[in-house]
């Protein structure tokens, strides 16, 4: 039988999902929220030279041109990489408007899409408010990548571990 969480775990899993990591330059500040991620590895495919996870840190800015960094960042599937642009940034800010923006917010009148993947998870786009079984909303956002094999440590978010 299942226990319930008592509220210090609840609150050190709340912690946990909460760890955001930032790297910035005086142009672009990225933000990665591990806890969101699902590794499914778009990024590094993108632009390698940016996003490697065999170095520290594993995403380095300097390493490409800004805005190419934005399209990159715009494509993840999770969300769990974001940007905005710091006050006085040269980049222009209309070509900072993509789903991975901090400020990005789907049409309300847009159908939320959702995406099966072969042997993978749900790819869920659109405006989302995503509830738990106690009414508690667990994220808000524009996209996810939600389990459908049970292994993810993170449920109802992708892991990767389906991969493994």
């Amino acid at each position: 039988m299942k226990q319930d969480k008592t509220e210090d775990q609840k609150s050190v899993d709340v912690q946990k999902k909460n760890i955001t990591k930032e790297y910035k330059t005086e142009d672009l500040i990225v933000f990665w929220y591990p806890a969101e991620c699902s590794h499914s590895g778009k990024c590094m495919k993108a632009m390698p030279e940016v996003f490697n996870p065999e170095k520290r840190p594993w995403i380095t800015l300097a390493s490409a041109d800004l805005e190419n960094i934005i399209k990159a960042i715009d494509s993840c599937p999770t969300g769990a990489l974001r940007y905005k642009l710091p006050e006085g940034s040269k980049i222009d800010p209309n070509k900072a408007k993509g789903p991975g923006s901090v400020d990005y917010k789907p049409d309300a009148t847009t159908a939320v899409q959702i995406k099966a993947v072969k042997n993978g998870p749900f790819l869920v786009r659109g405006p989302i408010r995503l509830i738990d079984a106690d009414g508690e909303l667990i994220k808000e956002s524009s996209q996810m990548v939600l389990c459908r094999c049970g292994l993810s440590k993170n449920a109802p978010f992708c892991d990767g571990s389906h991969m493994k």
